[in-house]
């Protein structure tokens, strides 16, 4: 573990905390060392808890049910995935849009549900996210409505999402791949580590920045989003990151810890 005196003071003061999910709280459907002590104490100090992932496959009551599944039940307002957030993001600042979505059929529901209309030709914006069901056609499709002047957005840039078998394309992947197609890059990348998703987490809990930690395992989408957003940030080594990936990169937490039950104990 890996602390500053200024950082621990920072930390006792913060009341909202979000956390990444794979590699962070859980790993592979199994909860991390300390991670329901670490979720006990924020509950029994009145602090609170919410989920922030790139993954941008899923609906809120997939993830709900995951949850469930694991033994650790949470509400819609605990969880926020970067393709639904994009969802509402579209709406506030374009309004209701006729959207080409690259996506599952939860993902087209969840878009329907902030009043997008989904199209299948003419549409004002074609969204990519991390889609499990993609086709060749739905490659083509958005290459040629965004070669006709359709907006270009990506739900979040991770080229691979990490699997027990190996890395599988994710939506910076699926969106490279429609860039070079089309030749275009996305006219709006959302998700970690673009600081509009966190700083939606912490206007809806009516919270500051400086009441606000980051907590992840990836340095360059958990760690940076928050250094981005002007929160305290706190690296888990239960994920990706090792201690080794600091001596080569500028991008540095404000707090080093093996897993969650160790953060838990710097907070009392």
């Amino acid at each position: 573990m890996k602390i500053n005196e200024e950082a621990i003071k920072r930390l006792k003061n913060v009341e909202l905390f979000v956390l990444d999910i794979d590699g962070t709280f859980y790993v592979s459907k199994q909860l991390v060392d300390g991670a329901q002590k670490f979720s006990n104490l924020l509950k029994t100090q009145g602090k609170k808890l919410v989920f922030l992932t790139n993954n941008s496959n899923k609906s809120k009551q997939e993830y709900i049910e995951e949850f469930e599944s694991i033994g650790y039940p949470i509400s819609e307002k605990e969880i926020y995935t970067a393709g639904i957030a994009t969802a509402e993001y579209i709406k506030k600042q374009f309004g209701s849009k006729k959207i080409y979505l690259v996506g599952t059929p939860s993902i087209i529901q969840e878009y329907k549900r902030y009043n997008h209309e989904i199209v299948e030709d003419s549409p004002e914006m074609v969204v990519v996210t991390f889609d499990k069901t993609l086709t060749y056609e739905k490659l083509a499709k958005a290459s040629v409505f965004i070669s006709r002047g359709a907006l270009f957005i990506a739900t979040n840039p991770d080229l691979n999402c990490p699997t027990i078998d190996g890395p599988i394309p994710d939506t910076g992947a699926i969106a490279s791949t429609i860039s070079q197609a089309c030749n275009k890059k996305p006219d709006l990348v959302f998700g970690k580590p673009d600081p509009r998703i966190l700083e939606m987490v912490i206007n809806d809990y009516g919270l500051t920045p400086e009441k606000t930690c980051m907590v992840g395992d990836r340095l360059y989408t958990d760690i940076l989003i928050g250094i981005h957003a002007n929160t305290l940030t706190t690296l888990v080594l239960t994920g990706e990151a090792k201690l080794t990936d600091l001596d080569n990169t500028p991008i540095k937490p404000d707090i080093i810890a093996k897993n969650l039950g160790e953060l838990a104990d710097l907070i009392i």
